[in-house]
């Protein structure tokens, strides 16, 4: 497989897609791309950006979306423009789009599965979804896309995102600017895979269970209304910017392991609610067990580094082709000032070499360490490898 990348900071959108078109078309060496990823800044003209690649490449399999913050081979930056060109012989790439996916979640990703999986003559190998945030619950849409695409297809990819404002997001498929929609990328064929997602938030004090909870709401817990038990943890009900989060404990034996990732998700607390109830995301189901979650900087760090060691283990000795990575809008606000160095983790990791693409989300796809069960998650770092297996 050849993997191109081309990331402009030009303010300009057509300058911008034209500056990453004549990048990747210099790594591509004259072959067409079959598929691609295009991730931009909210003030771009998007319909402009997927014009020049349209242009470029009839007919190219390209999803993408918004985003808080875009990460490439060459950089970081923010409303900038970076696009992934992909040119594989044995593998097969299908992206569909529907709108709609807030209000009819579980129907829009079956019918969304079914259009990817349509006239595919191999087994799916990995699905890279991204839907719109707004209304969409998170575990119901995992949930359908799982079941539908079969337990041995990972899920991965997360929310389309902007700069923390909570208004419109925009997703893009095959030529297309969509709101209130999942896009699909399902790749099938000769492909070899490896995820990790890891976060560097540590569990903290004892566990406790969701007594009522009612969609993104968490009512009581362990009987009271979780407001009270949030004060005895931290004192102030302020959400100090993402750096509290809530990790849902998924077997019997992970609250005793708590290694990092691999046997507990976490979410992000949005809002109180004048009933002193809190909305979270990903959801948290009634009878859930769980524990707060804090972490510095430095743990945050070290979460993208696990990330991405989890998921090269599994190239030792065969480089993989390219590395595609979702981090959360939330440790984007922790990390501040330092979030250029998640980029850092990237490139030392994996070289200069390994063409990269990610961007800022309002929310991870992918499955647990040591599992093929896709999860949605907050506040981690989801690190996806791949390779055409020749």
């Amino acid at each position: 497989m050849i993997a191109a990348t081309g990331h402009s900071e030009d303010l300009d959108s057509v300058d911008a897609i034209e500056e990453a078109l004549n990048r990747c078309a210099e790594m591509l060496a004259g072959k067409t791309p079959q598929a691609g990823f295009l991730y931009a800044g909210i003030d771009h003209d998007h319909q402009a950006l997927l014009d020049g690649v349209e242009e470029k490449y009839p007919g190219i399999q390209l999803i993408g979306s918004t985003t808080h913050g875009e990460l490439s081979t060459e950089s970081f930056a923010e409303d900038s423009v970076v696009l992934m060109l992909l040119h594989a012989e044995e593998i097969t790439f299908r992206a569909v789009a529907l709108e709609g996916v807030a209000a009819r979640t579980e129907e829009i990703a079956r019918r969304a599965v079914s259009g990817a999986l349509e006239g595919l003559d191999d087994p799916g190998r990995l699905c890279i979804a991204i839907s719109d945030p707004h209304g969409v619950d998170s575990t119901a849409l995992m949930g359908t896309l799982v079941d539908a695409l079969g337990h041995g297809i990972p899920v991965c990819g997360g929310f389309a995102s902007e700069p923390l404002r909570w208004e419109e997001t925009y997703q893009f498929c095959n030529g297309k600017v969509f709101q209130d929609a999942l896009v699909l990328l399902v790749m099938a064929g000769s492909l070899r895979v490896s995820t990790g997602v890891a976060s560097g938030w540590e569990p903290m004090g004892g566990e406790h269970r969701v007594t009522d909870a009612e969609g993104l709401t968490i009512k009581s817990v362990d009987g009271e209304p979780v407001r009270d038990v949030w004060l005895r943890y931290f004192g102030s009900d302020l959400l100090t910017g993402g750096r509290h989060m809530l990790a849902t404990y998924v077997d019997a034996e992970s609250v005793s392991s708590d290694a990092d990732g691999a046997g507990f998700y976490l979410s992000a607390p949005l809002d109180w609610k004048d009933d002193r109830s809190l909305v979270v995301s990903p959801p948290i189901a009634r009878g859930s067990r769980f524990r707060f979650a804090d972490a510095t900087r430095e743990q945050v760090l070290s979460g993208a580094e696990s990330s991405v060691a989890q998921a090269a283990r599994a190239f030792e000795g065969s480089p993989p082709d390219a590395g595609l990575f979702f981090s959360c809008a939330g440790r984007h606000a922790v990390l501040g000032t330092r979030v250029e160095q998640e980029y850092d983790i990237v490139r030392n990791r994996l070289g200069a070499t390994v063409p990269t693409i990610g961007f800022y989300t309002y929310g991870e796809f992918c499955p647990l360490t040591g599992s093929v069960i896709s999860r949605a998650h907050g506040a981690t770092f989801v690190s996806v490898l791949i390779a055409e297996d020749v």
